[in-house]
Formats: structure tokens, C-alpha cells, sequence
């Protein structure tokens, strides 16, 4: 189930939000009505989903919206009066924050909720290939090293040290990458 906070002073804009939520995953949402109240909660845990119904009592939400995107809300919306939309926009949307103008329609909201998801899943995966990347990175890395160290030690060529990796991960039903460390250890203690 995903989480979700609702930052908005407005019962009837709070129960809309609630009742569109209610048609996705979505626990029952935190509802607080001011950006301080919200502050207080994000500190304690993160949330999937971040609906800030701006203006609030103790500040615009705009604010609230560039801070916690990223770091304690996989996503936010950000939910404007129409004579601020088009300035406010501008200085969020950077951030990755959706903003959805007022009054709100249903299919609109709607919009904006699945352009949201959409747009974190695929970051989420830019994310994952990013870190997989840096993994086999750093095992090449670890390889190189080891053969280096071969090279150094043993007298071999490049050639020979690879093969000699190869070889004993298959012979011991390891990975390259264990070899490569065991072969660090032997060499650099």
C-alpha cells in the first residue's frame, strides 16, 4: 500500500483528495492543515505521495513542495489558486513538483495523480540502472585491480592474469569478483 500526506486547511478540498486516493493503493492518507504540521510529520517518516492544497495558513506550500520532493515524498502535487499557478509553477516545476490549478476538476486531479506515478516509476528505474551500473562498475574495478596485482606479482600478462581469474572462479564456483578480492587480500596484506 502506498502512503500518502495531505497538506490542505480545506475539509471539502481534504475529503475530494481522500476520495480520489481512494481509487488507488493508497492507505488512508494523513491529512494536516498547515506546513508546519507537516514539517513535524515528514521528520518522523517519508510518504509516497505529498498533496499540498496551496495557499495554507502558515505559508504558501511552495516552499513545503521543493523541500520535501526527492527526500521525504516520492511525489508531489501541488495544488494552486489560478492567479499564482503560471509564477509558481515556474519555480517548482525544476524540482520534479506537479501542479494542478484551481478549481479542480476529477478527471484533471486524476491526470496529475497518473502523471506523477508515471513519472516516478520512471525515474525510480533511471535510478536502479544507475546504481547496477555503479556496482559493475566497482567490480571491474575490483578485477582490474587483481589482475594489476598478478601482473605485479606473478610476472603474467594482462591475458594470463584474466585467465587465471576466470579459472579459479570456475574451478571454486566463485565469482570473478570473490577471486578478484581473495587475490587483493593475498597480495596487499
Amino acid at each position: 500500500m502506498l502512503s500518502a500526506l495531505i497538506v490542505s486547511a480545506s475539509k471539502s478540498m481534504t475529503d475530494f483528495f481522500i476520495g480520489m486516493l481512494a481509487r488507488i493503493t493508497y492507505e488512508e492518507p494523513v491529512t494536516v492543515k498547515t506546513c508546519g504540521e507537516a514539517r513535524r510529520i515528514l521528520v518522523e517518516r517519508p510518504f509516497d505521495l505529498c498533496i499540498i492544497n496551496s495557499p495554507l495558513p502558515d505559508e504558501t506550500g511552495y516552499k513545503l513542495s521543493t523541500d520535501i520532493i526527492g527526500a521525504k515524498a516520492n511525489q508531489v502535487i501541488l495544488v494552486l489558486k489560478q492567479d499564482v499557478s503560471y509564477e509558481i509553477s515556474a519555480k517548482v516545476e525544476d524540482y520534479g513538483v506537479f501542479t494542478v490549478e484551481k478549481p479542480v476538476s476529477s478527471v484533471t486531479f486524476w491526470t496529475a495523480l497518473k502523471m506523477a506515478a508515471a513519472s516516478y516509476r520512471r525515474l525510480n528505474a533511471v535510478e536502479n540502472e544507475n546504481e547496477n551500473l555503479k556496482r559493475k562498475l566497482n567490480e571491474l574495478k575490483l578485477i582490474n585491480r587483481a589482475k594489476c596485482l598478478l601482473i605485479e606479482k606473478e610476472n603474467l600478462t594482462e591475458e594470463e592474469a584474466h585467465k587465471k581469474i576466470e579459472r579459479d572462479a570456475m574451478r571454486y564456483r566463485l565469482s570473478k569478483v570473490r577471486i578478484a578480492d581473495e587475490i587483493i587480500n593475498q597480495y596487499e596484506d
